[in-house]
C-alpha cells in the first residue's frame, strides 16, 4: 500500500540522509575496496581491504558527524560495529541521530540465511544495539538491500517500524506482514560506492540536481542521500556531502528527517498500529 505523501509543515520534500557504519567478518572485506577490485588476491587475507574499510569506525564516522552538525541522520550499523567499537556507536547515538540494525556484518546477508538463521541474525542485531545505545533499533537495513521472503515477517515480528530492503517505489509503502505494518523506506540509487567514481565534484552536483528535481516537480518529494562512513568519510567526498548537507540546511521547503521518524508519520497518516 503507498502511503500518504503529505510531509509536516506543509514541506515539499523529505529528505533523508543515511550512514552506513559497516565491517566485514574475519576473513572478508569489500570487493569493491580499491586494491581489491584493482588486484585481486584470490586465497590471501587482504589486509589492505580490511584496513581500508576499518576507516568508517576510526575516522570516517566521526567527520561525517561534523558534517551533520544538527541535521538527523539514519545510521545502519552493523552489531560487530557495535561489539568492536561501541565508543564509534554511542557517539553516534549522543549525537542526536537514529540507529538501525545493518545484520551482524556485511558478509552476514540475510537473503543467504534460512529463517532460523535469519531470526537469530536479527535477535542478536538488535540485542547488542541495544545493549550499547540504550535503545532498541526500530529499523532494519539488510546488507545489499538483500533480504529473504521472510524478512518482513521476521522484523515486524521482533517489533520493527521500518525496512530499508525495497527499491522498486519513489515514495514509501506499508507493507502487510503477518505481524502488522511494516514502512519500507528506499535508500538512494546514487551512493558513493556507486557513484563517487566519476569525482567528488561530479557527485555533489549530482545530488543537487536531485534535489531541484524534487522540489521543482508537482506534488511532495522525497531526496535522498545514502554515504558509507569508509568512503564517504574521506576528506574530499565528505566535504563536497558537506555541500550538499548546506543545501538542505538552506531550504525551508525540505523536511529533513531519520527514517523512523518518516517511518511514524506515516503510519499515523493512515492508522497503522501494532
Amino acid at each position: 500500500m503507498r502511503a500518504g505523501t503529505d510531509w509536516p509543515g506543509g514541506r515539499k520534500v523529505v529528505a533523508l540522509v543515511t550512514v552506513a557504519l559497516e565491517l566485514w567478518s574475519p576473513g572478508h572485506w569489500p570487493a569493491y575496496a580499491p586494491m581489491a577490485a584493482a588486484w585481486p588476491m584470490p586465497g590471501v587475507d587482504d589486509t589492505h581491504s580490511t584496513s581500508w574499510a576499518k576507516y568508517g569506525v576510526t575516522t570516517g564516522m566521526r567527520r561525517l558527524l561534523d558534517l551533520l552538525g544538527d541535521l538527523p541522520a539514519t545510521v545502519g550499523v552493523n552489531g560487530l560495529v557495535a561489539e568492536l567499537h561501541p565508543g564509534t556507536v554511542v557517539a553516534v547515538h549522543e549525537a542526536g541521530h537514529e540507529i538501525a540494525a545493518h545484520s551482524w556484518a556485511q558478509d552476514v546477508v540475510p537473503g543467504m540465511l534460512d529463517a532460523d538463521a535469519e531470526r537469530t541474525n536479527i535477535r542478536r542485531c538488535t540485542d547488542v544495539l541495544h545493549g550499547v545505545t540504550g535503545v532498541r533499533p526500530t529499523g532494519w537495513m539488510s546488507p545489499r538491500a538483500t533480504g529473504s521472503h521472510h524478512t518482513a515477517d521476521l522484523l515486524a515480528e521482533a517489533g520493527y517500524r521500518w525496512t530499508g530492503d525495497h527499491c522498486d517505489h519513489d515514495f514509501p509503502q506499508i507493507l502487510s506482514t503477518a505481524h502488522g505494518p511494516l514502512v519500507s523506506l528506499m535508500h538512494s540509487d546514487h551512493s558513493d560506492v556507486r557513484d563517487a567514481a566519476a569525482g567528488p565534484y561530479a557527485y555533489r552536483d549530482l545530488h543537487r540536481e536531485l534535489l531541484n528535481q524534487a522540489l521543482d516537480a508537482p506534488g511532495p518529494g522525497v531526496f535522498r542521500l545514502t554515504v558509507h562512513a569508509h568512503v564517504g568519510g574521506r576528506p574530499l567526498l565528505a566535504g563536497m556531502i558537506g555541500q550538499v548537507l548546506d543545501d538542505l540546511r538552506a531550504s525551508d521547503d525540505v523536511w529533513v528527517a531519520t527514517h523512523a521518524q518518516v517511518a511514524e508519520h506515516l503510519l499515523a497518516h493512515r492508522g497503522g498500529t501494532r
